[in-house]
């Protein structure tokens, strides 16, 4: 059997995706691109925005229409909290499997010799993570991620996730060691531990745990490895936190805090708890300790009630922010949240031009801080080669793409690389031998 999967969203769904293929392959299947012919056809559907709802029913209907005899199958957040505007836009004949049916999907999908059946539960009842695991990274990839925690307790008026997701649900810590371990041994140099909301980690464990102590334990099991948060709320990231990443060699230079607004009556009407104070003071504290910490950060533009004076007000907090990098986006209605009955006082493409604005800012921001490199030594675990220069590149610890000449390292390896010049978001240098 020849299986084909395509994800769109999260790196969470990413990650999923990557386990349910080993799946299929312990199965004896076959794991081939979704451009090729398959027998089953995997959607690891993303529900985050209008949008990626959107491109997800747009992928099924694609599949279904170039491949009639194929069996498809359509899991993830969409499916999830919309299975009848699936099941309306794509029509009958494929398979629906909520999120919490992804540990099973190979199994069921082989076992079941017709397309169609709806395999979703209740996930507000979950209590429990799904058990996933990826035994090697995957294909050409010399990074991994690893998933320690679902679901989300915070109920942003905005975001339909925990619709999706369920309740905050975490891998205890054993089970994380033994994933580490797993990779550790196919060579994996770097691992991002990722989630739903990863700071409320190990809040639900038999066994209270937290984010700090599962870092601190990985850290020292594995000084071979170097480990990356893939995002953080600011109300997380206290001074013990901060005192310990300083003193930790192999916890990556680098947060993703999410900011969302610069406006404390927006940020209120989020139901996000810090201030665009705090978040400010959180981001100048990490770069005092750690000057070439890479920050980065999410804005949201046109929320129902930002205007043009709550709009300036974040646009000021992120010119004045210690960031390197951002992602701007404009607000996006979801059913069934509180923020889709608010009133808008910003129209679409007010939304759009803003968050055109905000990336130019970014843009910028990125460029300061990759010249501010030129002249360091930066630990790069290098990815593999880039196509059309022949160059390879790899991530910096502070999460920016380096470039270096082709025989100066492999693929996988960890090396320090001298910079020597930026160009825009890129950084170019010389491999410093040890």
């Amino acid at each position: 059997m020849r299986v084909a999967l395509y994800t769109l969203g999260c790196k969470v769904n990413q990650f999923e995706s990557w386990a349910m293929e080993e799946q299929f392959e312990a199965e004896g299947c076959k794991i081939v691109s979704w451009k090729q012919d398959a027998d089953i056809y995997l959607v690891n559907t993303c529900a985050v925005t209008s949008r990626a709802a959107y491109q997800s029913r747009q992928m099924l209907n694609r599949l279904k229409r170039e491949h009639p005899d194929a069996k498809i199958i359509a899991t993830g957040c969409h499916v999830q909290t919309d299975p009848s505007m699936v099941l309306e836009s794509v029509g009958r004949g494929i398979c629906l499997a909520g999120n919490e049916q992804k540990p099973f999907i190979a199994s069921m999908s082989l076992k079941h010799s017709g397309c169609t059946g709806i395999f979703i539960r209740d996930i507000s009842r979950a209590r429990k993570i799904a058990p996933l695991f990826i035994s090697r990274p995957p294909r050409g990839r010399t990074r991994a991620f690893i998933k320690i925690q679902d679901g989300c307790d915070a109920y942003c008026s905005y975001c339909i996730v925990p619709y999706a997701r369920g309740r905050s649900r975490s891998l205890p810590g054993r089970l994380v060691f033994r994933q580490v371990r797993d990779l550790a041994e196919k060579g994996v140099r770097e691992v991002v531990l990722t989630g739903i909301h990863v700071g409320m980690y190990g809040r639900d464990l038999e066994i209270e745990a937290s984010l700090l102590s599962l870092l601190q334990d990985l850290c020292s099991g594995f000084p071979g490895i170097r480990f990356r948060l893939s995002s953080v709320e600011a109300t997380e990231v206290s001074d013990e936190f901060l005192s310990w990443a300083v003193r930790t060699p192999n916890f990556c230079r680098h947060f993703h805090i999410p900011l969302q607004s610069g406006s404390d009556r927006v940020l209120r009407d989020m139901n996000r708890k810090y201030t665009a104070a705090q978040f400010l003071d959180l981001l100048y504290r990490i770069r005092s300790l750690m000057p070439l910490c890479g920050i980065g950060t999410d804005v949201m533009t046109g929320f129902p009630s930002e205007g043009r004076e709550e709009f300036q007000e974040t646009f000021s907090i992120v010119e004045e922010a210690p960031l390197s990098y951002l992602h701007a986006f404009p607000y996006s209605p979801r059913p069934g949240t509180v923020a889709s009955s608010f009133p808008p006082r910003s129209t679409g493409k007010e939304a759009r031009d803003r968050a055109r604005d905000i990336r130019k800012l970014g843009e910028a921001k990125r460029a300061m801080f990759c010249r501010r490199l030129v002249g360091k030594v930066v630990e790069v675990v290098i990815e593999g080669s880039e196509s059309g220069r022949g160059l390879l590149v790899g991530k910096s610890g502070n999460y920016v793409d380096v470039f270096v000449d082709p025989g100066q390292a492999a693929s996988g390896e960890m090396v320090s690389v001298r910079v020597e010049r930026a160009d825009g978001a890129k950084v170019f240098g010389c491999v410093v031998k040890k």
